[in-house]
């Protein structure tokens, strides 16, 4: 349902009609097993309307949607891969993205190598091997590691790799890999793009039509497939997309600075903070600094431990994305550069004021208890 005059307009107005049905105010559900001589898996209007949408905001030319993120991950590697082949792939990565190449991908033949893309010297060296696959999120999940998306890319395809990137972190209202020369994009629209913590859902965006057809086709073959309820209500979050990504990039600031200054936070990781390493590659890349915030707690695990069950308004939750605040305590892992007592922030949209007040009384406590 996405025009090409549609496609012309902004992004802030393809959020909102980009994809949906005119003659609607909201896109209607078709709660349909089959339809057109054919099952919901392999096309349905509420799913189509979803997919129409986030190619717009992507900028691809169409797309694949699924039940969940990891749907979307798995669905598009196998896909993509067949044994013998090889990934290059980040450090760190969504755990059950990292799970399913270290722990899976091997049962297939398919070989992965993972490390610190940041780094294109290292990242030439290990293209030396033929690669099928250049693997990473461009803002890392759990560590906030920012990588130069357009360069990254460039590497890969001098060495005539494809490049696979999850957006989930920062959605397309800030960053747009397919424009900076990513292959394929793919999200858990759990997340951003639905906003709300109702929906799960995935989606994997590409501008090669063949490319399409085949992740279409493993979609059908694996099954991992969207309920059209849950596409109805990742489209309404989307209406919302970039209203609330400007929020949640202006609340996780001042969430950040509060926590650059504490006495309890070793150390404060965000890309909107002009001492974050990755500071000068999001200034140049993104639309916003977006809304994930890392820290690493004084007095280890003592102090994590405190801190999680003193929290009153922020829910020590995993997930991220949503309306709420989102504190995921994380176990130390050091080949992911993820230290003890570090914690990962997803901050909502609630009144940046409360949110600070909470995490202070929540850091006073755990500062308390670790000095103990």
């Amino acid at each position: 349902m996405t025009s090409e005059k549609t496609n012309d307009r902004g992004f802030d107005t393809r959020s909102i009609h980009a994809g949906r049905d005119p003659d609607c105010s909201s896109m209607p559900i078709y709660m349909a097993s089959t339809g057109k001589h054919h099952y919901t898996r392999g096309g349905n209007p509420t799913n189509d309307a979803f997919e129409a949408s986030v190619a717009s905001l992507e900028g691809g030319t169409g797309a694949v949607a699924s039940a969940c993120g990891t749907a979307a991950v798995t669905q598009t590697l196998l896909t993509l891969l067949k044994s013998g082949d090889r990934v290059v792939c980040h450090r760190s990565v969504y755990d059950w993205t990292d799970m399913f190449l270290r722990e899976d991908g091997p049962k297939f033949g398919i070989e992965t190598v993972q490390l610190d893309l940041r780094d294109l010297a290292v990242l030439r060296r290990a293209l030396e091997k033929p690669t099928k696959i250049v693997y990473f999120e461009p803002l890392s999940n759990p560590g906030l590691d920012m990588i130069d998306t357009r360069k990254v890319a460039e590497v890969a395809h001098e060495a005539g790799a494809m490049v696979v990137v999850d957006n989930t972190f920062l959605s397309p209202a800030l960053l747009r890999p397919l424009e900076m020369g990513a292959d394929v994009v793919l999200h858990s629209a759990t997340k951003f793009l639905c906003g709300h913590g109702d929906s799960m859902g995935g989606i994997t965006v590409a501008n090669d039509k063949d490319l399409l057809q085949k992740l279409h086709r493993g979609r059908c073959i694996y099954g991992g497939v969207i309920s059209p309820f849950n596409s109805f209500l990742i489209l309404r979050g989307i209406s919302t997309l970039a209203i609330r990504m400007k929020q949640h990039c202006a609340n996780a600031q001042k969430v950040a600075e509060f926590l650059a200054t504490h006495p309890a936070v070793a150390e404060t990781r965000y890309p909107g903070l002009p001492g974050d390493p990755g500071h000068e590659v999001a200034s140049a890349l993104l639309d916003g600094f977006g809304g994930m915030v890392g820290m690493t707690l004084k007095g280890g695990h003592v102090a994590k431990e405190t801190f999680r069950a003193a929290l009153k308004l922020c829910k020590p939750w995993v997930s991220l994305g949503d309306t709420s605040t989102l504190v995921f305590i994380r176990p130390p892992e050091e080949r992911k550069g993820i230290p003890e007592g570090y914690v990962r922030i997803s901050v909502g949209l609630e009144n940046v004021e409360d949110i600070i007040a909470d995490l202070d009384q929540a850091l006073g406590r755990a500062h308390s208890a670790a000095s103990q």
